[in-house]
């Protein structure tokens, strides 16, 4: 008989680690062995509970979720570390990443979604919440976008017409059309009502200043 993927979650977050142990006792072939609510005690318990998988948040009491991977790292630990957790800032996901995490999930994941990741680490895959993925294209993107391209990126969603940017920020329309040029080779898009739809979608609307 297979044994079950044992799992021990790190929250302090009482209703939390209560739903997580109903769900985790819900679904077969898995097991709650344990919880912690800082990363003192989760090393501590760690020490003498088996697990296989770490399901962890970063926001911690103490010292933040960042270093408990880095313990699980440095000393050879043969536990998965999964991120279960409310931050999606992409300096978060990145250094959990960094340091060594098999996963990264948002709170807003469901059970099933919570399950498949689980069982994708245990056969030794990565997973990866799609919330998490925008999170970091959105970031990339920022990085490679101007801070006038966003601006004009404000106003192509709020229906600016070339001529109504080039007025607002007192540059010529010619200047406008590089602007748009631009934003569509970067995002990869074809036209401004592309354009306009993406920039609603995401985070990267600024409030135009002019000048």
């Amino acid at each position: 008989m297979q044994k079950p993927i044992r799992i021990f979650v790190v929250n302090s977050d009482r209703l939390f680690c209560d739903a997580l142990r109903t769900l985790i006792a819900s679904w077969p072939g898995y097991s709650h062995v344990g919880e912690a609510a800082t990363v003192e005690a989760s090393i501590a318990a760690l020490d003498v509970i088996e697990a296989d998988i770490v399901l962890l948040e970063i926001d911690l009491p103490g010292e933040p979720g960042f270093s408990l991977l880095q313990y699980l790292t440095e000393n050879q630990r043969t536990e998965r570390a999964v991120v279960l957790t409310r931050e999606l800032h992409p300096e978060y996901i990145q250094e959990a990443l960094r340091l060594g995490a098999s996963g990264y999930l948002s709170h807003g994941a469901g059970s099933e979604q919570i399950r498949n990741a689980l069982c994708a680490i245990s056969e030794g895959r990565a997973a990866i919440d799609p919330l998490v993925c925008k999170a970091l294209a959105e970031d990339q993107i920022h990085d490679c976008i101007t801070d006038r391209e966003c601006q004009v990126l404000t106003l192509i969603a709020e229906g600016a017409c070339n001529a109504e940017i080039a007025q607002r920020f007192g540059i010529t329309e010619k200047t406008v059309k590089t602007h748009v040029s631009s934003l569509l080779g970067k995002l990869g898009m074809s036209s401004r009502v592309h354009l306009a739809v993406y920039a609603q979608d995401t985070s990267l609307l600024k409030p135009p200043r002019a000048g």
